[in-house]
């Protein structure tokens, strides 16, 4: 009899504490003695998985990197398309991820992000049926540190931001509301959790944690500006978006805002583990 595992997948801005969460979610599974594995997109393609499917998964993900980069123009003329190797290069280069997180853009094409959108909507899609649902029917419990609607909000949101045209930002929008249909977890077996942060506060452990920002972060003029105020703009209106799922995906919503951060994580773990969907565990 094939056993029935569960999925735990997270939501929230950038540097609100999905990842430290995610963590202890897996160490309190794994001291109870439950198999446990924790997912992501990004380290199942750098760990070059070969064959017809991974070939599949790793086509989706460079397309949306190519859409997101091949118009985008930095602030010094360079078309950041010509960073990007040509096919069959592998696009996870570290090195390349550095050059273009650094690159400050100053115009970059809306339709062209929605693109990317679309390229991480499909993506996410094939990624979840080949890989996790085949952990979950091995009655794994699969955590997933932060789940593909955020990258999807944030490229619509950027899209939106930058276009200059009612229709280009009315398209951005259609997608976005349309992947929080596609993309919504299963009910049955999967727990959203929602994990809600001051974007000043992540914003300081973010950069404490990295360093730096990320691409998306500081689109200079295609954008909202470089930096602290860029980075604000955008969290401030992705965790908008991320709340409007909360009810309808029936999230478990979490605060990371405290100072106090070993007593908001336990909190947050024993509201995770006390849901329904994690019952059959027991």
């Amino acid at each position: 009899m094939t056993r029935s595992g569960s999925a735990i997948t997270f939501l929230g801005p950038d540097g609100a504490g999905k990842s430290t969460i995610a963590r202890a979610v897996r160490q309190r599974l794994a001291d109870e003695g439950k198999p446990v594995r924790v997912l992501s997109r990004r380290d199942y393609l750098r760990a070059q998985p070969t064959g017809h499917v991974a070939d599949t998964n790793r086509a989706l993900y460079d397309a949306g990197l190519r859409s997101l980069y091949s118009l985008a123009e930095a602030a010094d003329g360079t078309a950041l398309g010509t960073l990007l190797p040509a096919p069959p290069a592998d696009l996870r280069d570290s090195s390349l991820e550095k050059r273009l997180d650094a690159a400050p853009i100053a115009a970059n094409d809306p339709q062209a992000i929605t693109a990317a959108a679309l390229c991480e909507i499909a993506g996410s899609l094939v990624y979840y049926t080949s890989v996790v649902h085949r952990e979950l029917e091995r009655g794994a419990v699969v955590i997933e540190e932060t789940h593909p609607l955020k990258m999807v909000s944030k490229l619509c949101l950027l899209a939106q931001r930058t276009a200059r045209h009612d229709s280009h930002a009315r398209a951005a929008a259609t997608v976005l509301r349309s992947a929080a249909m596609v993309l919504r977890p299963d009910e049955t077996r999967t727990v959203p959790v929602l994990v809600r942060c001051s974007p000043h506060r992540a914003y300081d452990r973010l950069i404490a944690q990295r360093g730096t920002l990320g691409g998306l972060e500081h689109h200079g003029a295609a954008g909202s500006g470089r930096g602290r105020d860029a980075y604000l703009d955008l969290q401030t209106r992705l965790m908008e978006a991320l709340e409007e799922v909360a009810a309808p995906w029936r999230c478990v919503v979490v605060s990371s805002d405290e100072e106090d951060q070993d007593s908001s994580v336990k909190r947050a773990v024993d509201a995770i583990l006390a849901d329904p969907r994690m019952a059959h565990l027991a």
